[in-house]
């Protein structure tokens, strides 16, 4: 009998994925996952009071659930942990698990009761969005789902150029004059943009460093220079932060020891562009000049007092918080006590500014569901970027590429947590959480080391 013989791969590699048959059902939930992003980035409702944030809220959670039961008619399943985590990979998963379970338990002890079960109902829908990316949805269509990603960010990335330049205004919006609060494209308000914006372009540069193809990216290119334009005009520094991290972490995997080089080009792309323009250009010197004068509330764009009202939040209810979505009753009261203690004043001077959010989401998920909630979270969103971290280098080909772009995008959503909600926002929590359950799907398992490809 004749001897086959099969061309040997590197030891400790996966291989390419390879190609599947159909799937209606993976199609349908991929395409509510595209109509998701098309309405978080474009659809408003002008007749309403909360004219972009209540009907894109009520779009994506409707989608989310739509794709979530179509996956339920799906023959594949997800694998699960067994009770004792045998890998990182099933323990990233109990740590969620416990997480959410803590969650439930804070909102029983709330004593804002109504308010936290409404606002854990959303938890648990978007928490759906985890196995939704964990499963064949990603692998199948993870392309066309970025590419519907990019192209909507394109649209508000140079909606909001025309704005700022006064040459395209598609809403009446009353701003004080010279406000950059007037540049929210679709979006509608300005730092829910440049935190797509910049997530955006850590996809666009992916693309840019990876395509085989000429034209892709030169097209890669144009949008990363486009959304770069954005995240000036609307001249947030935690969204320029963030690219700036995703920046780096896509170079590291991909030029090793010369990843300075690209890591430079990227921070002096950035410098030259805010030195450019104008009205970034004040916004650093203003923030500089702030740090000069130790006024450390003006460099956080007045952002201590929330922290400081979180920090007494879980130090008054350590064990179960106050309940998921009770920041923001529970933030007067809690910055008050916080200035009676310190006898400094923590308000924000700026009149479009508000704080029902803590900003800083490691922060606010222990004000709400306390200690053990936030450490749960917190594992299990650092066992997923570590042990990413690690699988990459046993990865190659375009898994590899998948691999290191998903660590660098969620880095950068890791990155804007520190100042920012990100995950409490529908234009970058949908991306972050499907990239999450990717990233998870990519993590070696015990049972079978292939079945991520």
């Amino acid at each position: 009998m004749a001897r086959r013989h099969r061309k040997a791969s590197r030891p400790g590699r996966r291989a390419e994925p390879s190609r599947e048959l159909g799937d209606p059902a993976a199609s349908v939930a991929a395409a509510a996952i595209a109509l998701a992003f098309v309405a978080i980035g474009l659809l408003i409702d002008s007749g309403a009071d909360a004219a972009f944030d209540a009907p894109k809220r009520l779009a994506t959670l409707f989608l989310i659930g739509a794709a979530a039961a179509a996956l339920s008619f799906s023959p594949g399943r997800l694998p699960m942990p067994g009770w004792k985590p045998r890998s990182p990979r099933d323990g990233a998963v109990l740590a969620l698990v416990a997480a959410l379970a803590w969650a439930i338990f804070s909102m029983l002890a709330s004593p804002r009761r109504a308010s936290s079960f409404d606002a854990l109902r959303v938890l648990l829908l978007y928490a759906l969005l985890l196995p939704i990316g964990a499963s064949r949805v990603l692998r199948r269509s993870g392309r066309l789902l970025l590419g519907v990603f990019l192209c909507v960010a394109a649209v508000n990335a140079g909606v909001s150029v025309l704005q700022a330049r006064g040459i395209f205004q598609p809403f009446a919006l009353v701003t004080e004059f010279g406000s950059r609060e007037s540049t929210g494209a679709y979006v509608g308000n300005v730092g829910y943009l440049a935190l797509g914006l910049a997530l955006a372009a850590v996809g666009a540069l992916a693309i840019l460093l990876g395509a085989a193809g000429r034209f892709l990216r030169g097209a890669a290119a144009a949008a990363a220079l486009l959304f770069g334009a954005g995240l000036l005009v609307n001249q947030n520094l935690t969204s320029l932060s963030a690219l700036l991290v995703g920046g780096i972490v896509l170079a590291v995997p991909r030029f090793g020891r010369r990843a300075l080089l690209p890591g430079l080009a990227l921070v002096v792309a950035l410098a030259a562009g805010i030195a450019l323009y104008r009205p970034m250009r004040e916004r650093v010197a203003g923030v500089l000049l702030a740090a000069r004068q130790r006024d450390w509330n003006r460099v956080v764009t007045y952002r201590v007092g929330a922290w400081k009202a979180a920090a007494a939040m879980a130090a008054e209810r350590p064990l179960t918080g106050y309940g998921p979505g009770t920041f923001e009753a529970e933030y007067i009261p809690h910055r008050l006590q916080a200035e009676i203690a310190a006898r400094t004043r923590y308000d924000n001077p700026e009149r479009t500014s508000s704080y029902a959010e803590a900003h800083c989401d490691y922060l606010q998920v222990l004000a709400e569901t306390g200690w053990p909630g936030g450490i749960f979270a917190v594992t299990a969103a650092g066992l997923l970027l570590f042990e990413l971290a690690r699988t990459i280098r046993r990865l190659e080909g375009r898994t590899r590429a998948e691999a290191v772009f998903l660590l660098a995008f969620l880095s950068a959503g890791a990155a804007a947590a520190l100042t920012w909600f990100p995950l409490q926002r529908p234009i970058s929590a949908v991306a972050l959480l499907l990239a999450a359950g990717r990233g998870w799907a990519l993590l070696p398992s015990p049972e079978s080391p292939e079945e991520a490809a």
